[in-house]
């Protein structure tokens, strides 16, 4: 017990603290989420992916295992969802809720922030990597099913391609593999923005948490909570040396999968009219729930 409340305690509890400040100022200062979140996406992610990338030690080999395992991960938790969903004969608005639910994680301000507390700089840079691929996803293959019937698929994935973190990450492999040294002129801007990047995607986090609404689906909440969390879990620790993740990439790896729901899941349910209650309650009670099966995932993979 005490090894568990010492991991608990060293790698998860100060990011709910902080959450707990995001549900604080929404509850007392009522900050404008939307004002948020655009810097987020906008401005602070774009730094804190290219100060990583572009000063990162992580061989390209790694680059490569690493989106692949997002890919192929992402791809096996939706199968894996639509699969439930039909066994369990739920209606197709509701499956792809689902698929919504599961298959896509909160690798940024959540795993960022995590990762970091129990990995270091070195396990962050990873989780950016991780984070890029699946942000990606998310903005495509969530938007895709999230519209999926009603005919915004393409302009979903249009829409997507105008976030600037995927042209952040580019822009800092290309001048990584070409050996382009950032001015310092810039690069010291570019870092004192990215460090600010966690601790607001962290309250960012706190403010959706507050005002999110838990519909009474129970029997239906339960089976995305039970696949986003346990199922993903042990599907990232089944996938991940089979992509030759070893070592902190594969503790990486299979923290970021065990991740609760993706915030962009539920933006994406609402923008494209989904079942955003659903969606949003699996967010919710897996969000809270992940405190303990994070700790769980560090004390199992040594964190």
């Amino acid at each position: 017990m005490s090894l568990f409340l010492t991991i608990f305690t060293k790698n998860v509890l100060p990011a709910f603290l902080v959450i707990a400040m995001g549900v604080l100022l929404d509850r007392k200062l009522h900050v404008d989420k939307k004002s948020l979140s655009r810097t987020a996406i906008y401005i602070l992610t774009p730094c804190l992916i290219f100060s990583s990338i572009s000063r990162s030690a992580v061989s390209p080999g790694q680059f490569g295992q690493m989106i692949l395992f997002v890919m192929i991960f992402t791809v096996l938790m939706a199968a894996l969802a639509l699969l439930v969903g039909h066994l369990l004969k739920w209606p197709a608005r509701t499956r792809n809720a689902l698929v919504l639910s599961v298959a896509f994680v909160n690798a940024g301000n959540f795993g960022l922030p995590i990762v970091l507390l129990a990995y270091g700089e070195a396990g962050l840079e990873l989780a950016t990597i991780f984070y890029v691929a699946s942000n990606f996803t998310c903005n495509t293959l969530a938007a895709f099913f999230a519209a999926r019937g009603n005919g915004s698929e393409w302009k979903a994935v249009l829409k997507a391609l105008k976030l600037p973190g995927i042209y952040a990450f580019i822009l800092a492999i290309v001048m990584r593999s070409l050996q382009v040294a950032t001015p310092e002129v810039l690069l010291k801007p570019i870092q004192i923005i990215a460090g600010a990047t966690v601790p607001v995607m962290l309250m960012l986090l706190g403010i959706q948490l507050s005002q999110a609404h838990v519909g009474k689906r129970y029997k239906e909440i339960g089976v995305g909570v039970v696949m986003r969390l346990i199922v993903g879990a042990l599907s990232a620790v089944a996938l991940a040396p089979l992509m030759g993740l070893q070592n902190l990439a594969r503790q990486v790896a299979i923290t970021e999968a065990s991740t609760p729901t993706a915030v962009n899941s539920v933006l994406m349910a609402i923008e494209f009219d989904g079942d955003a209650e659903f969606v949003t309650s699996v967010l919710f009670v897996s969000t809270l729930l992940s405190s303990v099966t994070l700790t769980v995932i560090f004390s199992l993979l040594g964190a």
